[in-house]
């Protein structure tokens, strides 16, 4: 872990960022605190060790290679950064298939919710709604027009410059919206799946093997669930063809692949049209351009991959879970722990930049 930390210092320079909660500049020897602790549980977890298979996404046609993460450049590290977000929908395909009929489902169940780490949870929604923007058919032809006349490297300076107008491009809307729209639809996929929980907790009450109490304590199980994270073997999902412009800018082609798709949770839900897209939204249409552009860099990253708002909110919702696991001495208040905290919960963290709340609106 020392190794991993000094690793994750070399890539985090110093840097100014605002705090989209007080509106200015954080202290940047804390932010990069912050972002070194983040990224080295990423580095120590997610991909397992500092290499992954990096294949078609960004290589077309050519063999899938080992990369050293630490130096993944432009769309790759956006890409990656992604993988946490999509490796939580994953978990909530398989809990939302899975409805537990046992105490080791119940078990399994559990584990598989309480090993994300809150603060890539975070920047991961970001990264990945940055992809949403990019494959935003309009907001892409826009970054590729400024891309054919002013080249990549000027107008990523102006980014650089003066962040804000990336609002003002054409087809800012559209890619506004469409974050706006997956941020609800997946809120309110999680909701969905958290409410049938609760709902089977009660009809648990009725079933022997959901009454029984449980050998192990609450907080045997909560240290069982941080060693499954610790351990846990997380499926690279960067094979992926993305689609390449004339100009070699880049769309990620996410409607081709079930998990990274941004119709991943089947009914499309609107955002509610009093909220105003935040701070959150145009970081990630600054990272969704430069995605597009390949020109993502480290700090960029670190500047822009980041929600103090969101991070509060994960960390909160697994704080409760945990909380509430720990009082639990039988499956059926599981069942009920998962659906309120590990599902709902995080619904509200997925869900309020479009204004979806614990109500699921």
């Amino acid at each position: 872990m020392k190794q991993l930390k000094e690793t994750a210092l070399t890539l985090l320079k110093p840097f100014q960022i605002v705090d989209e909660d007080r509106g200015v500049q954080r202290n940047a020897d804390t932010v990069r605190d912050d972002m070194t602790n983040s990224l080295t549980k990423m580095l120590a977890m997610g991909c397992a060790a500092t290499v992954v298979a990096f294949g078609a996404a960004h290589a077309a046609n050519a063999a899938p290679k080992r990369v050293d993460v630490t130096k993944l450049q432009g769309s790759a590290i956006v890409e990656y950064a992604a993988q946490p977000y999509i490796q939580f929908r994953e978990d909530i395909d398989y809990v939302s298939s899975n409805m537990p009929e046992s105490g080791d489902a119940m078990r399994e169940a559990h584990l598989r919710l309480a090993s994300h780490d809150t603060k890539s949870m975070a920047g991961s929604w970001v990264a990945y709604a940055a992809m949403v923007a990019a494959d935003s058919p309009a907001f892409a032809a826009e970054i590729e027009k400024q891309v054919k006349s002013k080249g990549a490297k000027a107008f990523a300076a102006e980014l650089e410059s003066n962040p804000g107008l990336i609002r003002n491009l054409k087809g800012a809307d559209q890619a506004i919206a469409s974050i706006m729209t997956f941020a609800a639809s997946d809120a309110g996929k999680i909701r969905s799946t958290g409410d049938a929980y609760i709902s089977e907790a009660y009809d648990m009450q009725k079933v022997a093997w959901a009454r029984k109490t449980i050998a192990e304590t609450g907080m045997e199980r909560i240290d069982a669930a941080l060693s499954f994270a610790a351990k846990r073997e997380w499926t690279n999902d960067m094979q992926r063809q993305v689609v390449r412009t004339k100009v070699g800018s880049i769309r990620p082609n996410l409607v081709s692949y079930a998990s990274w798709s941004s119709d991943w949770a089947g009914e499309a839900k609107a955002a509610d049209p009093a909220v105003r897209p935040g701070t959150i939204v145009t970081k990630a249409l600054v990272l969704g351009a430069h995605y597009a552009m390949n020109t993502a860099t480290q700090e960029h990253m670190a500047s822009f991959a980041t929600s103090r708002k969101s991070e509060r909110c994960f960390t909160s919702a697994k704080m409760n879970l945990d909380q509430c696991i720990a009082a639990t001495r039988t499956p059926y208040e599981e069942a009920f722990c998962l659906g309120q905290h590990g599902l709902n919960d995080m619904s509200s963290c997925v869900g309020w930049p479009a204004g979806a709340d614990t109500s699921g609106t």
